[in-house]
């Protein structure tokens, strides 16, 4: 999976700025607020169509431009094709594939990318709404069934919800069965899906932060009764919690069972991360997480997914920075954005590029002297 190049079009604090980029290590770099992150967000769209901070496509839109647009060349697998991603204030979102229209879905399906930022602590230390995007956004790569069931539960999970905002006392909902249907089969592969990771992140986090332990526990809505699960256990399980809070979730009016209402658990040396964890072993912990989902899904796709990291080396001391280049492994295009220096192992692999002002800059070995 490559990024050959990429047009952007009043996008963030960018105007209009287009670069190609090299296969291996593109070395992001300038102050502060100069617009790397947004850089590598640009890119984030225009592989998923939305944006890993989780930010609206409003927001994304440059100061008093009305519309952003991305656009650039793209390699799948040898396949090499134009991607666009285009969106216009108060309207709706337009992707295409070599100047077609298509869903988002078919960028899921085509494209693998993994993004790590300072952020990501959010996933171990934030709201349990930013666990489940984290699950969502990965195991929508891996899954071209996992992510139509997650658009059909939520178009599901919202007529619940309106039904049950209406004066409906006197009748059950008719969108139980469809929750079930949907929800018992995201339920279960969130929990193949966390087993597969669990085992690799706690490796990677004992080998940068030098001995500790990293536990991910999935605590779904509904009751797996341990051990083996399969789909029929989630169903029946799922069907008694509702038929149990059926009176509750009239009288709140919402719906209060379901994978929207998922929570993961993660541990950092035995103590809840949320509570205990320092701001470098949350830190190590987000990145030993998203080096876990760039080995599987480049099991599970095939191929080597693109790597973005943001500001990585941010909180780290020496021994922990050289223990996480190591954890590389074999990757493919990376990007790697920095306000400092960047570690030699790294530096003497890369392209460098100067981000200032909204505009992007190749820097030369003429400039570097």
């Amino acid at each position: 999976m490559l990024v050959k190049s990429i047009n952007i079009v009043s996008f963030r604090n960018f105007k209009s700025s287009s670069v190609d980029f090299c296969d291996g290590v593109n070395i992001i770099y300038g102050r502060n607020g100069a617009g790397k992150s947004n850089l590598l967000e640009a890119i984030f769209v225009l592989l998923l169509g939305r944006s890993h901070r989780g930010g609206a496509d409003a927001v994304m839109v440059k100061e008093n431009a009305g519309v952003y647009r991305l656009e650039g060349e793209v390699d799948s697998g040898g396949n090499e094709c134009s991607i666009a991603v285009a969106y216009q204030t108060g309207g709706r979102k337009k992707i295409t594939i070599d100047r077609v229209g298509v869903r988002a879905a078919e960028l899921f399906e085509r494209c693998t990318v993994v993004s790590t930022a300072p952020g990501d602590m959010e996933i171990l230390s934030g709201p349990p709404a930013r666990r489940r995007e984290f699950i969502n956004v990965y195991l929508s790569q891996a899954s071209a069934k996992y992510l139509s069931n997650l658009g059909d539960y939520s178009k599901v999970l919202e007529q619940k919800n309106s039904f049950l905002k209406q004066d409906n006392s006197e009748s059950d909902t008719p969108y139980n069965e469809l929750l079930i249907k949907y929800g018992a089969a995201i339920m279960l592969e969130r929990k193949r899906f966390l087993d597969a990771i669990a085992a690799s992140a706690r490796e990677h986090y004992q080998k940068i932060s030098g001995g500790q332990k990293l536990q991910a526990i999935y605590n779904p809505s509904v009751h797996l009764d341990g051990g083996t699960v399969d789909y029929e256990i989630i169903e029946r399980n799922f069907r008694e919690k509702l038929e149990r809070y059926k009176d509750r979730e009239r009288i709140l009016q919402t719906a209060l069972v379901g994978p929207h209402r998922d929570e993961i658990d993660f541990e950092i040396g035995g103590f809840p991360a949320r509570t205990h964890g320092s701001q470098g072993e949350l830190r190590t912990a987000a990145i030993s997480l998203k080096l876990a989902v760039f080995e599987y899904l480049k099991i599970v796709r095939k191929g080597t997914p693109i790597l973005l990291l943001d500001e990585i080396f941010a909180e780290l001391d020496d021994n922990r920075k050289e223990r996480l280049i190591e954890s590389f492994g074999e990757f493919g295009q990376l990007f790697l954005t920095t306000a400092s220096q960047v570690p030699v192992m790294l530096a003497e692999k890369g392209r460098r590029f100067r981000v200032e002002n909204g505009t992007i800059t190749i820097e030369t070995a003429t400039a570097r002297e």
